[in-house]
Parts: C-alpha cells; structure tokens; sequence
C-alpha cells in the first residue's frame, strides 16, 4: 500500500541527515497549488537549524508563485481580500455594508479557519443552513452571495479550480412565509385616509413620504433621499440618483448611487404629487434641499421609518403593512390598469432579462403612460 497522498499546502516528513561535518540537511515533500509534490530542502550547521530553515522556509515557498490566493488562504483572509476587492472597484456602500456583514458576523466565526482547498459543497451548505436556522432568510441569502464572491475571487486568482458555491442549495424563502402583499385598490383610500390621521406619522412628518411612495413606485431608501436637484417640476418628472443606508462609524449617509443599475430611471409623477413636492420645497428650502428630511432636517434613516410602520400598523387594521407595501401597491394599480411586466419593471427600477432592448428604448413611453395612470387611478387620495 503505497503512502497517503499529501492535502495542498501540506508537506510530508522530514528527514535529516549530515552531509559532512558541519553541514545538515532537512529535507521534506511540499505539495504545490498545482497538484505537484517537489522536494524542498535547506542546509544549516546543525540538525535543529536546518529543521527550522525548512519549516520556515514552507511558510512562503508559494509566495511568489502566481496570484496572491492560494488553496492554502483561509477563509478569514479570504474575506478581507474579498472586501478589498469590492472597495477597489468602488462598490457602494450599501453593498460594502452588507458584504461586510456577512463576512464579520457569520463566515469568520464559522468559517474563518477554513482553507479555499477546504471549502466543499458540503462544508459550506451545513453553514449557510445554520445560519438560516439560527439568522433567518436573510442572512442566508447574504451569505450564500456573499460566499459565491469570495470563492469566485479564489477561482479567478488560481486558488480552486471551480467554485463550490455553484452546488450549494439556493436560499428559499420558507414556506407559508412570504413578503409584504400589495393593498387592494378598494382598500387604499381607507389605508390613506388611516395614514394621514395618524399622528406619530403626522409628527415625524412621514405621511407625505409614504403619499409620495404609493404614486413613485420608489424604494423606501430611494425615497428618504430624495433632493430638490432631481426634480423638474415643470415636466413632473424625478430621476433616481441616489439612497439613504446606513454605513458603521458613519451613521446615514446619502449614497449617490441607486441600489442598483436597474433602479437608475426617470419617474413621471402624477400632478397632485409635483405639487406637493413644490409645497414641500417652499417650507423646507431655507434648511436644507432635501424633500423627506427628518423635522431635525437631517437624512431620514430608511430604517426607523419601516420601524414608525410596524409600531401602528396593528392599530390601523393592517397587520402586515409595510414600506414594501406601498412599493407593490404601485405595481399592482398599474398591472390591473394593464400595463405589460416590461413597461412596469422600468417604472419600479426592476432588472429583467429582455432590459436592454425592451425597456430602454422604450422607458419613456412607459414612464409617461405609468405616470398618467397613477395619477387617474390616485385620484383623491394623494
């Protein structure tokens, strides 16, 4: 029976001997990121120097060779390359975030002493199913993207030949549990009526940010940064440029970039929601530019406002309410006024496969006719 097969990055016994008086070898088997095993060896005055010269010498003996990740690389310095690389590329910060978070909070404790060679299907699914249980959905899902980064960074740097994450199990919501339902449209004006009289919204002054949701289609962090600057209140019209997140150390800030490249578009508004953004701008204007600020006039954070939601939500006869609500709503008005899926992915800022040719020669046709039909069916409560 021959000996066992060395792992990547691993070596095999070493042996010593004196060559001549004064002169030692230690020598061993290393077996490269390419599959190949080599000898490797190193000379000192005395057995135990020439056995340190060697150990020494395996830490780094793939240092120079290739790209900078290695089977060896744990999944701890995977992680932080991986960051690096999305910060490089000038990613936003609310990606970099939510990135971040997955790597900090759930692969290093987990997975942090994990080599790339290591990371099998297997290995990484018995995760990604803990982190369901323990975590929820979500951050499953975040760590199963995030997952498929760093491993797709190994594979690009020559460190794994394919990347595992491809064999893991996509992250599945849970049966009979499903996101916000749109509100029926006989079931708006009550909702809106309910809103506009209540008053911890009428105190943070929200109720004319979710107004603005219902007839934008917008999404809430979209919304919460909404400035005067994109706005053209002689065409009714404002184009997504940037969202609220929340970054660590820095508190809210306004990343001027949409959530995604989908969710840059010009939105056309219905008259009544142009003029309120005109009302707003003359009471707001002498402190600052933005639209939906909070009453101190600062960034309002996407967060406490789903927050302001849940806390009435049961009292208004409307359990799940929630921001997203509104978002479907404006979905669900315009599919019923028969607009197609394409005319309607363009309005919400949706990608969709047929995007390029479909949607982008066509969006202003779209927007326009979306606009006018949020404004007929609207009519009244906004």
């Amino acid at each position: 029976m021959g000996r066992p097969r060395l792992s990547i990055g691993t070596y095999g016994k070493i042996n010593t001997a004196e060559i001549e008086p004064g002169k030692w070898r230690a020598r061993t088997r290393y077996r490269y990121a390419n599959g190949k095993a080599r000898q490797v060896e190193r000379f000192e005055p005395s057995r135990v120097k020439a056995e340190a010269a060697l150990k020494k010498a395996l830490l780094t003996i793939e240092g120079s060779r290739g790209g900078e990740l290695k089977p060896t690389t744990t999944l701890r310095v995977l992680g932080q390359r991986f960051l690096a690389h999305k910060r490089d590329i000038e990613r936003s910060e609310g990606t970099l975030e939510t990135y971040g978070y997955a790597v900090t909070a759930h692969i290093i404790p987990r997975l942090g002493d994990l080599t790339v060679a290591e990371a099998k299907p297997d290995r990484l699914q018995k995760f990604l199913n803990t982190v369901h249980k323990e975590s929820g959905h979500g951050a499953a899902k975040n760590c199963r993207s995030t997952l498929s980064g760093m491993m797709a960074l190994a594979v690009s740097n020559g460190a794994a030949p394919t990347n595992p994450v491809r064999d893991v199990e996509r992250i599945t919501q849970p049966k009979g549990k499903k996101g916000s339902s749109a509100i029926e449209p006989q079931d708006l004006p009550d909702l809106m009526a309910k809103l506009m009289a209540t008053p911890p919204l009428i105190e943070q002054d929200t109720v004319e940010l979710l107004d603005y949701m219902v007839a934008s289609g917008w999404r809430i962090g979209e919304t919460c940064a909404l400035d005067l600057a994109p706005v053209d209140l002689r065409t009714g019209t404002v184009e997504v440029e940037a969202t609220n997140v929340r970054v660590k150390g820095r508190g809210i800030i306004r990343q001027p970039v949409p959530k995604t490249d989908a969710a840059w578009r010009i939105t056309p508004l219905p008259d009544p929601t142009v003029e309120m953004l005109r009302r707003r701008h003359e009471r707001l204007k002498r402190n600052t530019t933005l639209l939906f600020p909070t009453p101190l006039m600062r960034l309002r954070d996407p967060s406490n406002t789903q927050r302001e939601l849940r806390d009435i939500r049961g009292a208004l006869g409307y359990p799940q309410l929630a921001t997203h609500t509104l978002r479907k709503t404006a979905a669900t008005i315009l599919d019923r006024a028969g607009m197609s899926a394409t005319e309607i992915a363009a309005f919400l800022g949706h990608a969709n496969p047929s995007m390029t040719q479909d949607v982008y020669m066509n969006t202003l046709k779209g927007d326009t006719r979306a606009g006018a039909l949020m404004e007929e069916q609207l009519a009244g409560l906004i």
